[in-house]
């Protein structure tokens, strides 16, 4: 087909399909990783992923020992108590962690702060602390305070904090700065403006933030039994070697969990908007 389209009596240049280069660009990555990763074709062993399946989501059933499903159920009963110390720890350090870096995504934004070596600190400062991983900040924490809860809220509030400051600032930035800048003009402060005319804007995405990284938390606490945190995690630590059918039922409990979060967030987004 021509790039050129007749529309009353004008030529007009059709725009280049962009779809093309992306189909080469990923055609390409797939021969390079073919190329260069190894791997052994013996290792694979698919079939495994049904006997895996199986042994996670139905009661275990061993010479040794049998149980039935009134015992798979009633052990998610019993996961209450861990999820609750999960929810407790990760709403913690979500809200702590959100709080503390709203300052700091104020002073990082260029649109509100446009001196650089304001700025410039600010984002350095979020950029170290988003590269260490959860799982080394909750170690840290471990070894400042024990394993337990304080020591899990102390990992989730330093990992919520560097996600919250980075994708808050970024939203800042994007906002219309016609009303801050009309009530600097009036004589407002730049706290008052900021107030004023950016906290309607950014409100809605900042509560889905908190939602977002909420959910992160709490998924990520399915590992954190391995460093000797309390909560749902533990449950998984534990069981993960000979019991996958407990394992089974605690990613079960977490999937319910996280399924009517993301449902009572879009239920509050929908308000807001």
């Amino acid at each position: 087909m021509s790039k050129f389209e007749i529309s009353n009596g004008k030529k007009i240049v059709k725009p280049f399909n962009k779809i093309w280069i992306v189909l080469g660009v990923v055609i390409v990555l797939i021969i390079i990783f073919w190329q260069f990763i190894t791997y052994n074709t013996a290792m694979f062993n698919l079939g495994e992923l049904s006997v895996i399946f199986k042994q996670l989501f139905t009661p275990k059933n061993t010479i040794l020992e049998q149980r039935t499903w009134s015992d798979y159920f009633e052990f998610m009963w019993e996961l209450r108590e861990p999820l609750w110390i999960t929810i407790q720890m990760s709403l913690g350090g979500t809200i702590i962690g959100s709080i503390l870096a709203v300052p700091v995504a104020i002073f990082a934004s260029r649109n509100i702060f446009k001196n650089k070596y304001i700025n410039a600190p600010f984002r350095f400062l979020m950029n170290i602390i988003r590269t260490i991983p959860l799982m080394l900040l909750v170690i840290i924490g471990v070894a400042m305070v024990g394993t337990g809860v304080l020591s899990g809220i102390i990992g989730y509030t330093v990992f919520s904090f560097g996600i919250m400051a980075k994708m808050f600032y970024e939203v800042i930035e994007t906002a219309d700065m016609s009303p801050f800048e009309a009530l600097e003009s009036t004589g407002a402060n730049r706290l008052q403006a900021f107030s004023y005319a950016i906290v309607p804007q950014v409100f809605i995405s900042f509560v889905s933030f908190l939602f977002y990284i909420f959910e992160l938390n709490i998924r990520a606490s399915a590992i954190l039994g391995f460093v000797g945190i309390n909560g749902i995690g533990e449950a998984i630590s534990v069981n993960n070697l000979y019991n996958y059918d407990r394992v089974g039922a605690t990613v079960i409990v977490l999937f319910v969990f996280i399924l009517i979060l993301q449902l009572i967030n879009s239920h509050i987004r929908g308000k807001l908007e």
